[in-house]
């Protein structure tokens, strides 16, 4: 019988080295408004771009909107123009998670599948349809199903993890793929004329 030695190289797997971060310090942050942002000490010479995601130690925080050399300004969570793909832990249910304007601890997931299964404490995580965030990222905890009229879809509301009132160090999520998933989504667009 003829012996055969395997002398494969392992590569890293590309989906591990995809995601960096860069820490900041918020140094300006509102929650009492409809349109909430925050400003960080970090800007583009530290390597910080547009639509980059930001998360506290608990969960979600926000995304970059405007970056300057030396600090950029966060579109807050807590801001009702800030959408976020979102979906039960362990499921395939993605729903768009959006805050209401009211309290700052909690946000609703709109639009979620009618048949989605859910128990009030089940984690709300990120569905992984961006390069902001990495799936699987903690956002918030099911609080309750709400009522609504529409029969294809439920709405639930999510008490959010970070504490938006203490927010103090941030990480930056740097998506080492970013632009190179932009590429290939425009160039589906073209093809698609």
């Amino acid at each position: 019988m003829e012996e055969y030695e395997l002398n494969a190289t392992v590569k890293p797997d590309s989906a591990l080295m995809r995601y960096n971060f860069i820490v900041a310090h918020v140094i300006n942050n509102t929650t009492s408004r409809s349109h909430n942002y925050l400003t960080l000490n970090k800007g583009s010479l530290d390597g910080v771009k547009p639509e980059m995601g930001v998360v506290d130690q608990n969960g979600v925080v926000g995304k970059v909107d405007v970056v300057g050399a030396h600090s950029s300004r966060v579109i807050s969570l807590l801001n009702d123009y800030f959408k976020l793909s979102c979906k039960v832990k362990n499921t395939a249910h993605i729903g768009s998670l959006s805050w209401d304007g009211k309290d700052s601890k909690y946000a609703l997931l709109l639009e979620l599948p009618r048949h989605s299964v859910f128990n009030r404490g089940d984690t709300i995580v990120t569905s992984g349809y961006s390069t902001a965030f990495p799936e699987g990222v903690p956002v918030g905890l099911v609080e309750e199903g709400l009522p609504d009229y529409d029969e294809n879809f439920l709405t639930v509301k999510v008490r959010l993890l970070p504490d938006f009132s203490k927010l103090s160090m941030v990480r930056l999520v740097v998506d080492n793929l970013a632009d190179e998933i932009k590429s290939v989504e425009i160039g589906n667009d073209k093809t698609q004329k």
